[in-house]
């Protein structure tokens, strides 16, 4: 029947380590004495980087500054401190000079952060008797065990019975243009970039599908590292993230609860409207002493580099105090997406979604100044492609077909292409194998708006008749639809506590002092 566990982690990535560090902290603060059995299931080298902070090229930037990450929802500064603990070594491995709170330091370094955070719970959780074992293998398939609703997972290890699960399986790989999977000079994503960095030649012409923040990273590593060739990033708002304000508000905005959210609610029927969030977000805007400059904050359209340059003005002057009441919300954000009625949903997906992506995942001003001086010289180009842009694959590369003004087509012939539209949240067209086992086996269902159905209160996955699957839950980008925004570490650990508190309450009731 498998090996028993009391607790599996399928994962191992930042929002896995999250939950670890933040569940074996609970055990140790409930002062716990047992013998839980926990298993991490990660087919990657390391523990604790996942994808996004894997080893790679220090060219790849947070996007959040160092003084706010951290794997502990209620210690924002643990990163920052864990950095000042190594000593100046570390940052000289990057080419730091010193050390900024505010500062959008490389992906890499974080990554090596989560892997002494996974050390340091792995020890802390033998110091109270809890057993973790790392199992390098993937899991590809979970079956419900219906005499004692344990589940079984079925691995290229073997089988394990577990009595509580936590998916944390991180990102799916896009699905977008999937004919050109297998075409010589494709790339499916820019990650790592230093692959690319190594495969794409020097002088290759490039074609980046994607302006958002992963595109961001391609470009940077290639020029950064030497690369020469024309380069064409086409998307089909043909829009660059917004640049990451540098300027700090006079006073520090306070993020809004979710009873004060709650409140914005004028008629239950229709729940809460798209309406009042604009009016509640621009009463706070008021109140922070800044004007409403809807120019500012709906982006500058036209030309890329113009629009680029507006940004880079605007981010370097003045407070962008939007940014940050955007930013806070990041608190207390799944409780606005809950209380939208299905109706208020899908019309921000169909209106608005595309926007608040493009302005809302803000990119450091360092890659900024760098695109615009790709952009400034005329190695880089930035097209607009709307919906009816192709991309084919053809003896000698590819070609990109963009509609132009006239009505006509635009042909664009280039050697490699990068698939740079980021992850898929789209669990029905995945091909991933526990993915399709848990659909197929009717253990889970899902969200029109992205990920698995889960119950909100606890995170459980809903089955295909709607009920709570109990010992089941999620974490991380397949939570989407339930949580939306949870693309952000910070919205990911605090995500991780409730759940880091709930299961330690289930697993431990027994070897807990009365």
């Amino acid at each position: 029947m498998g090996k028993p566990i009391d607790l599996a982690v399928v994962g191992g990535g930042s929002t896995a380590m999250s939950f670890l560090a933040q569940f074996v902290a609970e055990l140790d603060r409930a002062d716990y004495s047992g013998s839980l059995r926990v298993a991490v299931f990660e087919p990657l080298p390391d523990v604790g980087p996942g994808e996004p902070y894997a080893k790679d090229l220090a060219t790849n930037l947070l996007n959040i500054p160092a003084g706010r990450m951290s794997a502990y929802a209620e210690n924002r500064g643990h990163f920052l401190e864990w950095i000042k603990s190594q000593g100046p070594e570390i940052l000289e491995k990057y080419g730091i000079r010193e050390l900024d709170a505010g500062a959008f330091l490389p992906r890499p370094l974080f990554g090596e952060y989560l892997i002494d955070v996974w050390h340091k719970l792995c020890l802390r959780a033998k110091g109270l008797g809890i057993r973790i074992d790392r199992v390098q293998a993937r899991v590809d398939g979970i079956g419900v065990l219906a005499e004692d609703e344990s589940a079984c997972l079925e691995t290229s290890a073997g089988e394990f019975r577990a009595k509580r699960i936590v998916l944390c399986n991180g990102n799916l790989p896009t699905i977008s243009y999937a004919e050109l999977q297998g075409c010589k000079a494709y790339f499916n994503s820019p990650y790592p970039v230093a692959d690319l960095v190594r495969r794409v030649g020097r002088d290759a012409s490039v074609g980046i599908i994607g302006s958002s923040l992963s595109a961001v990273d391609a470009i940077v590593a290639l020029k950064e590292s030497g690369h020469a060739g024309p380069m064409l990033a086409v998307s089909r708002s043909g829009r660059l993230p917004a640049v990451r304000g540098t300027v700090a508000s006079p006073a520090p905005i306070v993020p809004p609860t979710a009873q004060e959210i709650a409140a914005q609610v004028r008629c239950n029927d229709r729940g809460l409207t798209l309406e009042d969030l604009y009016a509640f977000l621009s009463e706070r805007l008021a109140a922070s002493g800044d004007s409403l400059d809807l120019v500012d904050i709906m982006g500058y359209g036209g030309d890329p580099k113009e629009a680029l340059d507006r940004e880079i003005q605007a981010s370097s002057t003045l407070p962008r105090n939007w940014q940050a009441i955007a930013i806070s919300l990041n608190e207390a954000i799944e409780h606005a997406w809950k209380l939208m009625r299905d109706a208020e949903r899908r019309r921000f997906y169909t209106e608005w979604r595309s926007l608040w992506m493009t302005r809302r995942a803000t990119f450091p001003m360092a890659n900024a100044i760098r695109i615009k001086r790709y952009l400034d010289s005329g190695a880089l180009r930035i097209h607009a492609g709307r919906s009816d842009m192709e991309i084919k694959a053809t003896d000698k590369g590819f070609e990109i077909r963009l509609p132009d003004a006239p009505g006509g087509t635009t042909v664009h012939r280039v050697d490699c292409i990068v698939n740079a539209t980021g992850m898929s949240t789209d669990v029905r067209l995945s091909r991933d194998p526990l993915v399709q086992s848990l659909l197929e086996r009717g253990i889970a269902r899902t969200d029109p708006y992205g990920g698995f159905s889960l119950d909100f209160d606890t995170g459980c996955l809903l089955d295909a008749k709607g009920g709570v699957v109990q010992n089941i839950s999620v974490l991380g980008s397949l939570a989407v639809g339930t949580y939306f925004w949870t693309m952000s570490l910070d919205v990911n650990a605090r995500l991780a506590l409730d759940q880091a508190r709930k299961i330690a309450g289930e697993l431990s009731a027994v070897g807990l002092p009365a």
